[in-house]
């Protein structure tokens, strides 16, 4: 994916037989941002071999925004929101343009999106400009891909999440992105 040998995307810890073999892995704490994400109803989407990919991509589509993580090494996230633009649909592996991106160490780019407030709250970000390069991944490097829908559920849960949280009430969403 990018990143040194050994840091694959697995769990940090696996077991065998009675024993404890502690591999080097995810690391923990971006382990646990990823979960939040994954939770809050993101589609993933896994860019090359399962066992060694070259991105992971997840996505949350609001009405006339999609939210982004895009993942090339574990030492650097870029996460984003990109407007719909009229008439058309985001490609979530080469959005155009984006109204707020945050490019650096997973630990703050994943909690930066994962606290950023919904499209409709008055202070969100609405001003458009280019987007980073960091969120482009070649078409060589999509495939194969595995995209894992969020169950049915959980699609909308970001948006619960963050309306509870601010107080904004209902916000309109939709379930996936692409």
């Amino acid at each position: 994916m990018g990143a040194p040998a050994g840091r694959r995307l697995r769990s940090a810890a696996t077991r065998t037989g009675r024993e404890r073999v502690i591999e080097p892995g995810l690391p923990l704490e971006l382990e646990r941002l990823l979960v939040d994400v994954v939770a809050d109803g993101f589609v993933l989407y896994c860019c090359g071999p399962i066992a060694a990919p070259h991105a992971l991509v997840a996505s949350y589509q609001w009405q006339d925004f999609v939210d982004l993580v895009t993942i090339r090494s574990f030492e650097h996230i870029t996460t984003a929101r990109v407007p719909v633009p009229p008439h058309g649909r985001v490609d979530v592996f080469a959005p155009d343009a984006v109204v707020w991106a945050y490019e650096g160490p997973p630990r703050w780019a994943l909690r930066a999106l994962l606290d950023l407030v919904p499209p409709q709250h008055p202070g969100a970000p609405t001003f458009a400009y280019p987007a980073p390069p960091s969120l482009h991944i070649p078409r060589t490097e999509q495939r194969p891909m595995t995209i894992r829908f969020p169950p049915p559920g959980q699609a909308g849960m970001r948006a619960v999440r963050l309306a509870d949280r601010d107080g904004t009430g209902p916000i309109r969403h939709a379930t996936h992105a692409g």
